[in-house]
């Protein structure tokens, strides 16, 4: 398991070695800055921008956004999840909310978000919206698994309904949700960046993207494309963190 484990990281980083030496390979045979910049150019961008003292407060803005938007989704997802299961009218009504939400081009929701909301607001809602369905689905997975003799023995012992909620549906939710964790807030992430490049906030990674498009500076997004990815890389771990807590603890 150990050598399986150490091979992948191996394979791991070849792979990425030889991505950064493609990478090096087209941008001098190209040798246009605007259209594959260098990664010495990229690296020297990447330091000014860790330079600039407003740096921290872009990443802030940004994390703050995708984590109230990840939390809305996570507390009504729970709701509605709980409701629909003792609902057939509210699991009907959420059918098509569903459908709507997983069919419609994301560039359609930022467009309808920027027409009702501030711009400060939209990232966070593009958020919210992309993750909820994948969060709700994961609920609604989550107390179907439960299992049905642990739901016979609490009949038979005449469990009220709130204490079945609370001890015996919110565990089996959370380990459910711990499944879909880090994707989930990977992809809530990617959808409040991509939120904050036309709604254009004051900080905002997003907004420091399209800064860099407008000036023709493709180092510049290749660096912040590079920040982006190390966020994900640790938000993947605390998701992962996250995972671990949650099957030990068994929310019990």
């Amino acid at each position: 398991m150990k050598n399986s484990i150490l091979k992948d990281k191996e394979f791991s980083l070849l792979s990425k070695l030889i991505l950064i030496g493609l990478w090096a390979f087209l941008s001098h045979v190209i040798d246009r800055e605007v259209i594959l910049p260098s990664i010495k150019s990229t690296i020297m961008s990447l330091i000014d921008i860790i330079k600039d003292p407003y740096f921290l407060n872009v990443i802030f803005h940004s994390l703050l956004r995708g984590l109230l938007g990840f939390l809305f989704s996570l507390v009504l997802a729970i709701g509605l999840g709980i409701l629909s299961f003792f609902s057939k009218f509210i699991y009907s009504l959420m059918l098509p909310v569903l459908n709507f939400l997983s069919s419609i081009p994301t560039m359609a929701i930022i467009i309808l978000a920027l027409i009702w909301l501030n711009h400060e607001l939209v990232p966070m809602f593009v958020g919210f919206i992309m993750v909820f369905p994948i969060l709700y689905e994961s609920v609604l997975k989550g107390i179907l698994n439960v299992d049905k003799k642990i739901m016979e023995m609490a009949k038979l012992y005449k469990v009220d309904r709130v204490n079945i909620v609370k001890d015996i549906y919110i565990p089996s939710i959370f380990i459910n949700l711990s499944s879909v964790l880090t994707s989930a807030i990977n992809i809530n992430l990617k959808m409040v960046i991509a939120g904050e490049v036309l709604s254009q906030p004051k900080f905002g990674i997003g907004s420091n993207l399209q800064m860099e498009k407008m000036y023709l500076n493709t180092s510049g997004v290749f660096a912040w494309i590079i920040i982006i990815l190390v966020i994900s890389k640790i938000l993947g771990y605390v998701g992962i963190v996250l995972r671990k807590i949650i099957k030990e603890e068994k929310w019990k």
